[in-house]
């Protein structure tokens, strides 16, 4: 009778744990029991092969522990089906775009695994699906809720990835989960009149520019040519003073000495002497002047 116990027992233990399970690496595996003395224990177990209990006595859970990359887009891709694109809302106006993010599972802290499963309870995909996508939503319209369309779609747009990427970061931390990056996969998709309206602005906006460019241009020439004006009546004004000194130390001088006024007679009498050609000239001087008289007759 015993050896019919224990050929029983044996056979119901091999039945009960009649397949294994294979931990590769870059795998983390969360043993959680689901029945019995251990229900609501987990265990965290590295790569390795491992039995399973055909009770469902405990389950394994798989996940990765290298970096993981998603998207969610608006055309079906490798990891997103169609119509998957992040949508969000500012100044009433439904805004979206492709997104993607890249996140790890914190392996290498086995408590921090621990408390994400007991938060999350879901298999790696489902954690993406479920609850990043959900808080990417809901952080992008918290983030642009007060923006004007315009900025969002331009000025404001990088600050907007990087607040909502801070966020998510901060929320996943706390649950054992790295957000390494979130990061635009396309550009903000506006409704068409929004587009329109912003287009309009943008052109109106560069007409200005560039009729304020041509006043500058022609205020600019305006002023080159006064300085150039300016400049040249400067000039005309400082030769005037100067032949203005000029005449007036000369003055000063003859007044002074009365005899250089007799040598600048001489020195023009000198002159008209040496060009007379066949004058016969007579020089009649006195003690001030003299003269030059044609006694020729001829001129």
């Amino acid at each position: 009778m015993k050896q019919i116990k224990f050929f029983l027992v044996a056979a119901i233990s091999m039945f009960a744990f009649s397949s294994c399970v294979q931990v590769e690496q870059g795998e983390v595996a969360l043993k959680v029991y689901q029945l019995g003395s251990k229900k609501g224990q987990i265990e965290v177990l590295g790569p390795g092969r491992y039995a399973c209990h055909w009770f469902g006595y405990f389950t394994y859970k798989m996940y990765p522990t290298n970096l993981q990359q998603h998207s969610w887009t608006a055309a079906a891709s490798e990891s997103s089906p169609a119509g998957e694109e992040v949508s969000f809302q500012a100044e009433g106006q439904n805004l979206s775009a492709d997104i993607g993010i890249e996140f790890e599972f914190m392996a290498e802290n086995e408590k921090q695994m621990v408390e994400m499963y007991r938060y999350f309870k879901r298999e790696p995909q489902d954690i993406v699906q479920d609850f990043m996508r959900k808080d990417v939503r809901s952080f992008f319209n918290k983030v642009v809720e007060r923006m004007p369309v315009e900025m969002v779609y331009s000025t404001a747009k990088d600050s907007i990835r990087a607040q909502v990427q801070s966020l998510m970061a901060a929320k996943y931390a706390e649950h054992g989960i790295r957000i390494k990056e979130v990061t635009y996969l396309s550009s903000i998709n506006l409704p068409e009149k929004v587009k329109a309206a912003i287009s309009a602005k943008i052109e109106a906006k560069q007409r200005a520019e560039q009729r304020e460019n041509e006043v500058a241009e022609k205020e600019a020439e305006a002023r080159k040519k006064a300085a150039e004006a300016q400049g040249e009546a400067d000039r005309l004004r400082i030769e005037a003073e100067g032949r203005a000194q000029a005449i007036d130390v000369e003055g000063r001088a003859l007044a002074r000495n009365p005899q250089i006024l007799r040598l600048k007679e001489i020195e023009m009498q000198n002159k008209l002497a040496a060009s007379a050609g066949n004058w016969q000239t007579v020089v009649l001087s006195s003690e001030q002047s003299g003269q030059l008289l044609n006694i020729n007759g001829k001129k």
